[in-house]
C-alpha cells in the first residue's frame, strides 16, 4: 500500500529535479552540447560515434557516463541506503558536495579547462542516487524517462480498472514538472550568465543543504 509522501521528500525531490533540469539545459545549450543528466542519450552518442569511427567523440561521451557512474557510487558511500525512510544529515552533506562540484566545474570551465564539465556529470550522478525509493516507488530527480514510465504504468493500471494512487501520481508529476521548469529557467538565464550559469544551482543547493542540516539538527 502506498503511504502518503512526507513533505520533506516531496518538496526535496521537486527542488532537486528543478536543479537537474536547469543543469541539463545549460549542458545542452552551452558549447559542450551534452545532456549531463541524460545517460541514455550519452550512451547512444557513444554508439553513434563508434559506428562512425569518431573515437575521440566516443571517448568524450564515455567519460561523461563514467563520471555520472562515479557520482552515484559516491552517493552510495555517503548515504549508505537505498530506501528513503527519514530525514538525515547525510543528505545535506551529499547535496553540499554536489554544490561544491558545480562550483569547481564553473571555475575550471571559465578558466578554459573544458574537462571541468565532468564534475557536473559527477554531481548529477550523486543527485540521482540520493533518493532511490520511497514506499515502493522509485524517486529519481534527474531521470525523467523513469518518471514518465511510472506515470504510464499507473495510467495503464487505471484503464484496467485499478484505482490509481493519487499521492503517487502527484509525486511523479511534481518531479517531471519541476525538471521541466528547471530546463526553462536554465535556457532563460544562460544567455545572460554565460560561463557563470552553474553558479545559480551551486548557490541555491548550498543554501538549501545548510538550511536542511540545521533543521535536522534542531529536530
Amino acid at each position: 500500500m502506498w503511504r502518503r509522501t512526507p513533505t520533506w521528500i516531496a518538496l526535496g525531490g521537486a527542488w532537486l529535479a528543478l536543479h537537474a533540469g536547469y543543469v541539463n539545459a545549460v549542458g545542452y545549450l552551452s558549447t559542450h552540447r551534452a545532456g549531463l543528466t541524460h545517460v541514455t542519450g550519452q550512451v547512444t552518442r557513444v554508439g553513434i560515434e563508434l559506428g562512425g569511427g569518431s573515437w575521440a567523440e566516443a571517448g568524450s561521451g564515455l567519460l561523461l557516463v563514467s563520471w555520472f557512474f562515479l557520482g552515484a557510487m559516491l552517493s552510495g558511500v555517503l548515504i549508505q541506503r537505498t530506501e528513503v525512510s527519514e530525514p538525515g544529515v547525510r543528505y545535506a552533506v551529499a547535496v553540499l558536495v554536489e554544490a561544491g562540484f558545480l562550483l569547481a566545474a564553473t571555475l575550471l570551465m571559465h578558466a578554459g579547462f573544458d574537462w571541468g564539465i565532468h564534475l557536473v556529470a559527477l554531481g548529477a550522478g550523486m543527485q540521482n542516487a540520493l533518493a532511490s525509493s520511497y514506499s515502493g516507488t522509485v524517486v529519481r530527480t534527474t531521470h525523467v524517462t523513469g518518471i514518465v514510465t511510472d506515470l504510464g504504468l499507473l495510467l495503464g493500471h487505471a484503464l484496467r480498472g485499478s484505482r490509481p494512487e493519487l499521492a503517487q501520481v502527484r509525486l511523479l508529476l511534481s518531479l517531471a514538472l519541476s525538471f521541466l521548469a528547471g530546463a526553462v529557467l536554465g535556457a532563460a538565464l544562460l544567455p545572460h550568465l554565460r560561463d557563470w550559469a552553474l553558479l545559480v544551482p551551486a548557490g541555491t543547493l548550498t543554501v538549501s543543504a545548510i538550511g536542511y542540516w540545521l533543521r535536522v539538527k534542531r529536530s
